[in-house]
């Protein structure tokens, strides 16, 4: 047992807290030598964990936290050695990790004692899914994942059922074939009242999936909700989107959903509007499913992806003439079939003013288009701008960088 052990029992006793960290730091400082650049480790990733991404301090930071990393890295974890992959240090120790079932039923003690493991992902479940769900570890995470398993209902029970889980924020289960019932265990479970960020794409789950969520006793709490990759359809979105208990979720995954089709006198849709960030790639909509999505309440929408809609320039000027995307910083049209007729429908929105990141890869817009963005009086927020990698001449590329100086991406 090192000398430090007390100040780390400290550390895995309180987590979430940043004192006990800082108090360790301290006492590394002065042994000098190696405990020294940890404590500096320590300090530097509690900075990065506090700063928002576009802090200027964050590159410095970012640095420092690399060299250490490359110097100590496979020394800080050791403990680990044997026991799992995939670490991931914050705040000045490991907190992520991969782990195969069986060996977490088999040696929880040792895992949690090497450091204050916040994130497990848990692997080969296989015929362990039973005892890793009865190990009360798992009352000491945050986080747990469930990736690609392919457990089915079974998971969703097990995870429903298990009295340890009362402690999770986030519980990301995509691609488990959970279905329906295995989404209504989840969702329905007193055991996981806390939870902020739900995960489940590519799981098999239907419209009555999306009801149960739309009730769900956990809504309140949810800021972040991921379904893509189910076969929701426009009934199930409509739930979620005049769910008066999902109305806190920031983030809501909605991918290749099978949303489209619905039309502005189908399933209401304009719900869905009164998320910050909302993902609807991939859906197959079209120009009367956009003037449904608009039709709704006060839009709340701030990063917007429509990638992979067919919308075309109807479909874009349904989009640039919506007073309702008036709020956006963030828009997504990659593969929308915009052209350069629709990029000048685009360029002359009224409503986009407060845009600050535009994506229209892999489109066919070319000079044309983007002249009109050259032209336009308003995008002054602009900060990021994506253009097709084919179809742009050089000479326009320079204009726009121009333009929007040191925004242009290709």
């Amino acid at each position: 047992m090192g000398t430090d052990e007390p100040f780390l029992r400290r550390v895995r006793a309180y987590p979430d807290d940043d004192g006990p960290r800082l108090i360790l730091a301290d006492w590394l400082d002065e042994q000098g030598g190696p405990a020294a650049d940890r404590a500096v480790f320590i300090r530097v990733q509690l900075a990065l964990a506090g700063l928002p991404a576009d802090d200027p301090h964050r590159p410095d930071l970012l640095a420092a936290e690399r060299a250490l990393l490359d110097r100590y890295g496979d020394v800080w974890s050791a403990p680990f050695r044997g026991l799992a992959t995939g670490l991931e240090f914050r705040r000045g120790f490991v907190d992520e990790v991969r782990v195969p079932a069986r060996v977490f039923v088999r040696e929880a003690a040792r895992l949690f004692a090497a450091g204050p493991i916040r994130h497990l992902h848990l692997l080969d479940l296989g015929g362990s899914l039973p005892a890793a769900f009865a190990s009360p570890y798992l009352g000491r995470l945050a986080a747990l994942t469930v990736y690609a398993q392919h457990a089915g209902e079974g998971l969703g029970r097990a995870v429903g059922r298990c009295p340890h889980l009362g402690g999770l924020r986030a519980l990301y289960l995509n691609r488990n074939r959970l279905r329906d019932a295995g989404a209504a265990a989840l969702v329905t479970s007193p055991g996981l009242s806390r939870l902020e960020t739900l995960a489940l794409g590519e799981n098999d789950l239907s419209g009555d999936a999306a009801r149960a969520l739309a009730d769900t006793p956990h809504g309140p709490n949810l800021r972040e909700l991921e379904l893509a990759d189910n076969p929701l359809g426009p009934a199930g979105a409509e739930a979620l989107a005049t769910s008066a208990r999902l109305a806190g979720v920031r983030r809501l995954g909605l991918a290749r959903a099978g949303l489209g089709g619905a039309g502005p006198a189908g399933p209401g849709l304009g719900g869905l509007l009164r998320v910050p960030a909302l993902d609807l790639s991939g859906n197959g909509l079209g120009p009367a499913d956009l003037k449904g999505l608009f039709a709704g309440p006060p839009a709340r929408v701030r990063e917007l992806d429509l990638s992979h809609n067919d919308l075309g320039e109807t479909g874009v000027r349904v989009l640039a003439d919506g007073p309702a995307l008036g709020g956006l910083v963030m828009l997504r049209l990659v593969g929308c079939n915009v052209t350069d007729e629709a990029a000048g429908v685009l360029a002359g929105s009224p409503h986009l003013d407060r845009l600050a990141e535009l994506d229209l890869g892999n489109n066919p817009v070319g000079d044309v288009g983007f002249r009109a963005f050259l032209a336009a009086p308003g995008l002054r927020g602009l900060r990021r701008l994506v253009v097709p990698g084919v179809g742009v001449s050089p000479q326009t590329r320079a204009a726009l960088a121009r333009r929007f100086p040191g925004v242009v991406r290709f």
